[in-house]
């Protein structure tokens, strides 16, 4: 009777390491499928990281030169109130000039060369002709009449002057408005496009953030499970040796006619033998180590 619970329990041991063997092989090719998982979030995370540090870097340059662009507006502005303000300073005195043109009429088209000629023939003929004081007098006040003509000639043409001067002025004025408004408008285009272009990253920088930390979260929830099946396999890996050494150890016990609770009883006594000091027998360290 005593012989066939030994048969039992060998069976028993048989059986369980078989079942050890399984969940081993088993539990390897979870652990194997979860770091492959792993490997695959991991490459893929990289091209999240490659990719997000891209668009950050778009995104930095982007909004650096849309400051700058803001910057140039800025000053664009005061550059043109300041041309605008001038501009219609300059209008102001070119329409007050244009007035006082007007009102010397075709004497801005006269030729002061002829009059001045005119004074000298006169004065010329004075000095070279004896006249009646009638005669003499005449011509004076005409001398007179010319030089006052002349004055006017002076004064209208300098006044000519300075209003086509006013409309280069104008007309340059306008021409750098114009160059002024035009850049404007080519830097308002420009930070509008910038704006898109960051309005068009900054979803995409969010949507990659969330999808590297759901990759994080994934990847060491199984690397957690990967602890865990390292854990089940050294627990496995225990008991599929203890159970082994356990089954070696009640063959050799049939052999020597010996149950396992009495090889555990003498293993017991070698302990306390090796703990007292005393040498022990190649046979009673083998049974002491499990190799009995």
């Amino acid at each position: 009777m005593a012989q066939s619970n030994l048969e039992v329990t060998e069976e028993e041991l048989i059986n369980r390491i078989k079942e050890l063997r399984d969940k081993i092989v088993e539990v390897k090719q979870q652990r194997r499928e979860l770091v492959e998982e792993i490997r695959k979030l991991r490459d893929e995370r990289r091209k999240i990281i490659e990719e997000r540090s891209s668009l950050i870097a778009k995104l930095r340059e982007a909004r650096a030169k849309r400051r700058e662009l803001l910057e140039e507006l800025s000053q664009l502005r005061e550059k043109r109130d300041q041309i605008r303000e001038e501009l219609r300073q300059k209008l102001e005195t070119l329409k007050q000039k244009r007035g006082i043109l007007r009102q010397y009429g075709r004497y801005a088209d006269t030729s002061l060369k002829k009059i001045t000629a005119r004074i000298e023939r006169l004065e010329h003929y004075l000095q070279t002709h004896v006249l009646r004081p009638d005669e003499e007098r005449r011509i004076i006040e005409r001398i007179e009449r010319l030089e006052e003509t002349a004055e006017k000639v002076k004064e209208a043409k300098q006044i000519k002057k300075e209003v086509l001067e006013l409309e280069a002025e104008v007309k340059a004025l306008k021409l750098a408005l114009r160059e002024t408004l035009d850049r404007m408008a080519k830097i308002r285009e420009e930070i509008g496009q910038l704006k898109s272009q960051i309005q068009e990253i900054t979803p995409k920088l969010d949507s990659l953030s969330s999808r590297l930390n759901e990759l994080n979260e994934a990847i060491n929830e199984k690397s957690a499970l990967i602890d865990d099946l390292s854990k089940q396999l050294d627990a496995l890996y225990d008991e599929y040796r203890q159970t082994s050494i356990k089954l070696k150890e009640l063959k050799s016990a049939k052999q020597r006619g010996m149950t396992l609770e009495e090889v555990e009883k003498k293993r017991k006594e070698i302990e306390e033998k090796f703990k007292r000091g005393e040498p022990l027998t190649l046979e009673e360290l083998k049974l002491l180590y499990g190799e009995f």
